[in-house]
């Protein structure tokens, strides 16, 4: 496999089209517990919380439920991984499209929650620190379970990220 480099590759201001800045919506709901509780409910989306189901809807988790309901923990992360390359951002939800904000930040402006809340509020994708705090919280800890993200929201896997810019699946 071919080994990307940070300095390598340009992170650009949207995703294949999809604009950073709009349809960000703050939520409460990482991808962790998400997959945990749906584990917990056999699938059943009708047991699923509201906040839970805007990031069962935003990964859009429906065309990969049964994959995920009968594999392990480490192997959902593949699976996850694999369908957002699949995937065109424009068809994903804010919890997704967060994970890219974070690196997007992260790799231009400069790493960490700070810098991250400095962004968000000037570039007004929110006016509220708690909205900040929750796209931060969702869009980092999404990418650190997924192994794409480091703790400070800076890009821990490149490969990824190049395919997810250029559109190519894994």
């Amino acid at each position: 496999m071919l080994t990307i480099m940070k300095n390598s590759i340009k992170i650009p201001s949207d995703l294949r089209g999809r604009n950073l800045h709009t349809n960000i919506i703050p939520t409460v709901c990482n991808l962790k517990n998400l997959i945990n509780k749906l584990k917990t409910v056999n699938g059943d989306y009708k047991q699923l919380k509201q906040w839970e189901k805007r990031s069962y809807q935003a990964y859009l988790i429906d065309s990969i439920k049964e994959e995920i309901l009968s594999t392990t923990i480490d192997e959902n992360i593949e699976i996850i991984k694999k369908h957002i390359l699949q995937n065109n951002p424009n068809d994903l939800g804010a919890s997704c499209i967060d994970i890219y904000l974070v690196a997007y930040v992260a790799e231009t402006y400069g790493a960490g929650k700070d810098i991250f809340f400095e962004y968000v509020l000037e570039n007004k994708i929110t006016d509220k620190e708690n909205s900040a705090q929750a796209i931060w919280q969702v869009g980092k800890g999404d990418g650190v379970f997924l192994g794409i993200l480091n703790e400070d929201g800076s890009i821990h896997d490149w490969n990824f990220f190049v395919q997810w810019i250029k559109g190519k699946a894994i």
